[in-house]
C-alpha cells in the first residue's frame, strides 16, 4: 500500500547566498524561518510584521546544478497587499521578495544582501580595509499587542510571550526603568511598541513605535586626550566622533601626579572622577548634535583608558596603583549600568569597561590587541601606542608581551613652552635649511607651508607633538643641536635667543604668529622629548631582550599621536628601533578602534577578556640597569641617509 505524505510534511531545498549555507525546510515556512534554522542570520526588527523593510532578499531564478537545484520565484508564496504596497512605492526592487512572509513552497536559491544581513560587515579602518562583523550586544525588536481583552495576561507577559514567539527569546527580564515606562507607552503606541533588548535577556528600553537606530558610544579614556566615536548599532557605521582635553590634567601631568592627587587632597578622587564623567557626558552631548540626535538616545557604551584612567573614571580609589607591586581593585571587564557611575544617557544604558592587562598596562591596550591583531600574526610585531603613559606589545600568535612606559605628556604638546594639542593653527611640520637655519613650517588646517603665504595670513598658534618632534630632528640634523641635546656651541645666528634663561630656537617670528611673540623650541623642550623618547625606547628594548630577538618584522605606531608622527622622524629621533621604512606605519586611535569593535562585535568582548589574561606582562627592571639602558637611549642616532631625503619632502 502506498503511503501519502501530507503538504506539511514536504521538504525543499533553501540555499542562501552569498554564505552558500543549504538544507531541506518544511513546506510553508518562512524564508526568515529557514535562513535561521540553516544559521543565516537576516536582520527582522519588526518580527515578521511587514513593518521594517529590512528582511529582503533577492529570488535567484533558473538551473543551479552544483545544487542540483531549479530555483524560481513562483516557488514561494506570492506576496501580499503590505508587500506589493512597499513595491509599488519603490521601496522593494523588483526581484525581491520579504523573507519574512515570502513562505516555502518549492527548491529555491535566494541572495542575502549586505544590508539584510543580521551579522554586516563594516570596514573598521580605511586605510588598511579591515572588515569587522557587526553583531552588537544591544537589538531592537518591533511588537504589536492585540487591544487588551478581559482575561488577558499582564502587558509584561503579553509582551514577553510574543518576543519569544516572533524572536526566539526566552528567559527575558525587564530592566525597573524600562517596566515603569511600560503601561504609558503602551497605551500611547496603541500597543505597537519597539523595545531595546541588551544581551537577549534584559529589555532596557520601551519607545512607542517603530525604532530601528540604537546607537552607543566607544570612548577612549587618554591621560590627556578624551575620544569618542558615536555608533549606529544596526548598521555598524560611525556616525560621529568628538575629542577634547582629559580636564584632569588641571590636577596633574601625568598618571603618578594623579594618583598623589586622590591619595593626599580631600574629595581628590571623586574630583578627578567628576571632571572626566562631565567631560564624557559632554562629548557624547557633542556627538549627538553633530547628526541631530540626543544623548538619551545612547544605549550603550564600551570603555577603554590605562589602569589608572579606568579607575578614576569608575571612581575606584586608584591608591594600590601607585607602590609595588601594582595591583588594581579590578582588572576582569565590567559590566555596569552606565547611569551607576554618572553618565547621562538613556536611564537603562548600559556600560562595557574592557579588561586590564596587568600594572599600567590596562583596557587601552586591550584596545589596541583587538584592533591590531598581534596574536593572530606570524610576524614579530611591535605595537607602540603612543601617549602621556606610553604602552608597548611585542609578539606574534606564538607569545606576547606588553610593558608601559612612563613617556609623559611632551609627546603630546604638553611640558613644552609652545606646546599645544593638535588643533588649528598648531605647528605639525618643520623643515629647518641646513645652510641658512631658515625654518618652514605647516600648521594644522592649512595645506600650504609657511613660505608659500604671506606672514599675516600663517597665524600660527603653537606647535603639537609632531611638529616638535620633527623640530628636534631639524635641528639636529642641521648642527643647531648635538648627539647630547645640547645647543651647538659658537653658532651665530639670529634665530637662536635666550627665552626664560634657557637658549632657544626661534621656529616662528612674530609677524607669523597668532599670539604677536616668536614661537621657540627651547633647550628644556629638547630635554622633555628626549626623556620621552628614551622612555618607549628602553621599554622596547627590554620587550625584544625579553621575547630574544635583535629585529622586529614590523612596528605600528598607535595612538591620536602615533597617527600623525612621520615614521622617518621617529626613527631619526631614537624613538623606536632600527626597522625598514616601509616596514612602520600609523595606526591611528588603534585604543579608540578596540572599543568600537567591542561596541559593535559582542564576541570581540569575550575574545578581548581571554587575550588580556594571556598577554605577558613584563616588568621594568632594578633601577641600576634601567638607569645605564636609558643613558645610552638619551643620545639621538646617526641620521640615516635615507632619512635625509625623507626631510626634503
Amino acid at each position: 500500500m502506498a503511503i501519502h505524505h501530507s503538504a506539511s510534511e514536504s521538504k525543499h531545498k533553501v540555499v542562501l547566498q552569498p554564505s552558500g549555507r543549504s538544507g531541506m525546510v518544511p513546506e510553508g515556512i518562512t524564508l526568515l524561518e529557514a535562513a535561521r534554522r540553516l544559521g543565516v542570520g537576516i536582520e527582522a526588527i519588526c518580527g515578521g510584521r511587514e513593518s521594517c523593510n529590512k528582511c529582503m532578499v533577492r529570488v535567484e531564478e533558473g538551473m543551479f546544478p552544483q545544487y542540483d537545484l531549479h530555483s524560481l520565484a513562483s516557488h514561494l508564496s506570492p506576496p501580499g497587499e503590505r508587500e506589493l504596497a512597499f513595491r509599488r512605492r519603490g521601496i522593494l526592487p523588483s526581484g525581491y521578495r520579504f523573507s519574512c512572509t515570502a513562505r516555502v513552497r518549492g527548491d529555491v536559491l535566494v541572495t542575502v544582501p549586505e544590508e539584510s544581513r543580521a551579522q554586516k560587515q563594516v570596514v573598521l579602518k580605511q586605510a588598511s580595509g579591515r572588515a569587522i562583523v557587526v553583531d552588537p550586544i544591544v537589538r531592537l525588536h518591533y511588537l504589536e499587542l492585540e487591544p487588551t481583552r478581559a482575561g488577558d495576561r499582564a502587558d509584561r507577559q503579553r509582551l514577553l510571550c510574543e518576543l519569544e514567539r516572533r524572536f526566539g527569546l526566552s528567559g527575558v527580564e525587564f530592566d525597573y526603568l524600562a517596566l515603569r515606562e511600560l503601561s504609558e507607552t503602551l497605551h500611547k503606541a496603541d500597543g505597537a511598541v519597539t523595545l531595546t533588548v541588551w544581551d537577549q535577556r534584559l529589555v532596557i528600553r520601551v519607545q512607542p513605535g517603530y525604532h530601528e537606530q540604537p546607537l552607543g558610544l566607544a570612548v577612549d579614556v587618554g591621560s590627556t586626550t578624551l575620544a569618542a566615536y558615536l555608533c549606529d548599532l544596526r548598521t555598524g557605521e560611525l556616525l560621529a566622533t568628538a575629542t577634547d582635553m582629559n580636564p584632569q590634567v588641571t590636577y596633574g601631568d601625568d598618571i603618578m601626579s594623579r594618583i598623589s592627587y586622590a591619595n593626599e587632597v580631600a574629595s581628590g578622587r571623586d574630583r578627578l572622577h567628576g571632571a572626566v564623567i562631565r567631560a564624557i557626558n559632554q562629548l557624547a552631548r557633542n556627538a549627538t548634535r553633530q547628526v541631530g540626535l540626543r544623548v538619551r538616545d545612547i544605549v550603550d557604551m564600551t570603555m577603554v583608558g590605562n589602569s589608572v584612567m579606568h579607575h578614576l573614571a569608575l571612581n575606584l580609589h586608584p591608591r594600590s596603583l601607585g607602590v609595588a607591586p601594582f595591583i588594581p581593585v579590578v582588572e576582569d571587564a565590567l559590566d555596569l549600568k552606565a547611569s551607576a557611575i554618572g553618565l547621562r544617557f538613556h536611564p537603562g544604558a548600559r556600560l562595557h569597561v574592557l579588561p586590564l592587562e596587568a600594572g599600567f598596562v590596562g583596557a587601552d591596550n586591550v584596545g589596541v590587541i583587538l584592533s591590531e591583531q598581534p596574536h593572530r600574526q606570524d610576524e614579530v610585531m611591535l605595537v607602540i601606542d603612543v601617549g602621556t603613559n606610553g604602552e608597548l606589545l611585542l609578539g606574534n600568535r606564538e607569545r606576547l608581551l606588553c610593558t608601559s612606559s612612563p613617556t609623559g605628556p611632551a609627546l603630546e604638546g604638553a611640558q613644552i613652552t609652545h606646546g599645544m594639542r593638535a588643533a588649528p593653527g598648531a605647528i605639525e611640520r618643520i623643515r629647518i635649511d641646513p645652510e641658512t637655519l631658515d625654518v618652514r613650517f605647516k600648521v594644522i588646517g592649512e595645506e600650504r607651508w609657511s613660505d608659500e603665504l604671506p606672514p599675516g595670513k600663517i597665524q600660527a598658534r603653537g606647535i603639537c607633538g609632531s611638529g616638535i618632534i620633527e623640530a628636534v630632528v631639524e635641528l639636529f640634523a642641521a648642527g643647531v643641536i648635538t648627539a647630547s641635546g645640547r645647543f651647538a656651541r659658537g653658532l651665530d645666528t639670529p634665530h637662536l635667543i635666550e627665552s626664560d634663561g634657557l637658549k632657544a630656537f626661534v621656529l616662528v617670528d612674530a609677524t607669523q604668529s597668532a599670539t604677536g611673540s616668536p614661537i621657540v623650541a627651547s633647550q628644556r623642550d629638547v630635554r622633555n622629548i628626549q626623556l620621552a623618547k628614551a622612555s618607549l625606547l628602553v621599554a622596547a628594548q627590554l620587550l625584544m631582550q625579553e621575547w630574544g630577538v635583535d629585529a622586529v618584522d614590523r612596528i605600528v605606531l598607535a595612538g591620536a599621536f602615533g597617527n600623525v608622527i612621520d615614521p622617518a622622524y621617529a626613527l631619526a629621533l631614537g624613538m623606536i628601533p632600527p626597522c625598514p621604512l616601509d616596514k612602520i606605519t600609523s595606526a591611528g586611535n588603534a585604543a579608540g578602534d578596540g572599543a568600537c569593535i567591542a561596541l559593535l562585535n559582542r564576541a570581540m568582548r569575550l575574545e578581548a577578556a581571554g587575550v588580556a589574561r594571556w598577554v605577558e606582562h613584563v616588568d621594568q627592571p632594578l633601577a641600576d640597569e634601567f638607569q645605564s639602558l636609558f643613558m645610552a637611549a638619551l643620545s639621538f642616532p646617526p641620521i640615516p641617509e635615507a632619512i635625509y631625503a625623507t626631510r626634503r619632502k
